[in-house]
């Protein structure tokens, strides 16, 4: 059966536990099918071993069966997604050229950021219950393999989002070790994982750590596949009858379990460490009530394609932006000087279009660099770019790939005295196409940075003009701009050196 093939597009995405194809109609949002191979072939990473090659090749296998189905479709438009957990896997990228070589496609790796970035757009468009939700207090929960997100919305906006490396497989292999050492498996394992939510939440900012939160919960499968009825996407689970589950799974055999939850005996050993591990997460974020949503990356990708083919009126670009301000927050960069080094690199990138030639998406990015550039203020002020550009690489930001992380890092690394001339090795991480957008967004913010050298707002507003050989930037401002001029001028000759014009400081008094 063969469609209109621009309107379909086909996702593929390889997990640790699973391997799962969605056609979708980019136009309506519907789905038109959904295979699910259960080639686990990351199990054992959080040990640190590597992939077994007998494993690549079921994985290859059932990849070339999910292209047959694409193909009996008709649809040309399709792509193949790893996740973040099996990117760690420490043979990843020979796997990744094995599958390659194999089936003919290439594995983009998503970030943690990414992953949970695209399930929040399909929650928002896909689950009836979101935008009330999000009025007031909630907190979407998403479960990976190893790990656990948590994205908190106040009066309809983010607030922050936050990843924590805990997850149902991490704590399986935990629960393994300990069945083996432990007398009492479970209660060592109940307070390893109490450990390790109070460590993460503690470094939440405090209005977090009170408030109330209607949760969403996703990738909670075992609980999804019991109390969300046939053909729904979501149910609204009473905090009293989550808990009577949790006592019964608690003191089950897995022979029950299996057969009272429909499972697989690969499947069953996830039980208990998720529920213990939800049950933790929901006493810290102070649940009021808990809805179960039956979405997941594989949805996310989807939406998020829906969204790129401009089917969908909403854009989610505020969210990355909330994130970057939370991190912002949390190494407590001064927000005035931020605030104005954002606005006037907004200003400028849209002034010199002609000059520099960058996306959208590169805007993003510098307004992102804007906000995060100075947060290795926080452990040293002195050379400080460094400790952000190592901070930012640490950091794991909602909505950003490993790419554009690696950009934002170099950009505020390169925002203050030094420059990638300077510092060739760092910069040669970077294919050269994306060396000269580093190279331009960090010319573009070293400017906007000279522009409030001191700290001080003194410059209200600016003006931007380009010449033939120049750009004439004038600062409207009745203070002594002379710091702020020195600044300029010396921060102008990167400016210069990439984009080949010599900025030009002017002041313009606003009372004369």
């Amino acid at each position: 059966m063969k469609f209109m093939a621009d309107n379909y597009f086909g996702a593929m995405l390889v997990n640790v536990s699973s391997m799962e194809l969605s056609i979708v109609n980019l136009k309506t949002g519907a789905q038109t099918e959904r295979v699910k191979s259960t080639v686990a072939i990351g199990e054992n990473i959080y040990n640190h071993e590597e992939i077994d090659f007998e494993t690549v090749a079921e994985a290859a296998e059932a990849l070339r069966g999910f292209l047959q189905v694409i193909k009996d479709y008709g649809v040309t438009n399709y792509q193949l997604w790893g996740s973040q957990a099996l990117s760690t896997a420490p043979n990843a990228e020979f796997i990744r050229d094995q599958i390659f070589v194999r089936t003919g496609l290439s594995i983009k790796w998503l970030s943690l950021g990414e992953e949970s970035f695209v399930r929040n757009e399909a929650i928002a468009l896909k689950f009836d219950g979101y935008h009330h939700l999000v009025k007031k207090h909630a907190a979407i929960i998403g479960l990976n393999s190893g790990s656990a997100t948590l994205s908190f919305f106040a009066h309809d906006n983010l607030v922050a989002s936050h990843n924590m490396k805990l997850g149902p497989v991490r704590i399986k292999e935990v629960l393994q070790s300990l069945r083996a050492t432990a007398p009492n498996p479970v209660d060592v394992l109940d307070d390893y994982i109490n450990s390790k939510v109070d460590d993460f939440y503690r470094f939440l900012p405090e209005r977090l750590q009170t408030a109330n939160n209607q949760v969403i919960l996703i990738g909670a499968a075992p609980l999804n596949n019991y109390f969300i009825p046939k053909d729904e996407v979501s149910f609204t689970l009473p905090l009293k009858q989550f808990n009577e589950f949790s006592r019964e799974v608690i003191g089950a055999s897995d022979q029950y379990l299996m057969e009272r939850l429909h499972l697989t005996e690969e499947n069953v050993e996830l039980v208990l460490p998720e529920v213990l591990l939800i049950q933790k997460l929901l006493a810290v974020v102070h649940a009021d009530k808990l809805h179960l949503v039956n979405l997941n990356v594989l949805d996310g990708l989807t939406t998020n394609q829906e969204i790129l083919a401009g089917n969908q009126k909403y854009h989610f670009e505020n969210q990355i932006l909330a994130a970057a301000n939370d991190l912002a927050q949390r190494y407590r960069v001064e927000p005035h000087h931020m605030e104005l080094v954002r606005h006037f690199a907004l200003h400028l990138f849209d002034q010199l279009k002609t000059l520099h030639h960058l996306t959208a998406r590169d805007r993003l990015l510098l307004q992102v660099a804007a906000i995060v550039h100075d947060i290795g203020g926080f452990i040293d002020t002195h050379e400080h770019y460094l400790h952000s550009d190592y901070v930012l690489k640490q950091s794991e930001m909602l909505g950003l790939s490993a790419e554009e992380i690696q950009i934002i890092a170099a950009v505020s690394r390169y925002h203050s005295t030094r420059t990638p001339a300077e510092d060739i090795t760092h910069f040669r991480q970077l294919t050269p196409n994306k060396r000269l957008t580093v190279a331009k967004l960090a010319a573009i913010l070293r400017l906007a940075d000279a522009l409030d050298d001191a700290h001080q707002q003194t410059i209200q507003r600016i003006s931007v003009s380009v010449r033939t050989n120049k750009v004439i930037i004038t600062a409207f401002s009745d203070d002594d701009l002379s710091l702020i001029r020195w600044a300029f001028n010396y921060k102008a000759q990167f400016f210069t050196d990439v984009f080949g014009l010599q900025p030009v400081f002017k002041q313009r008094r606003l009372h004369k």
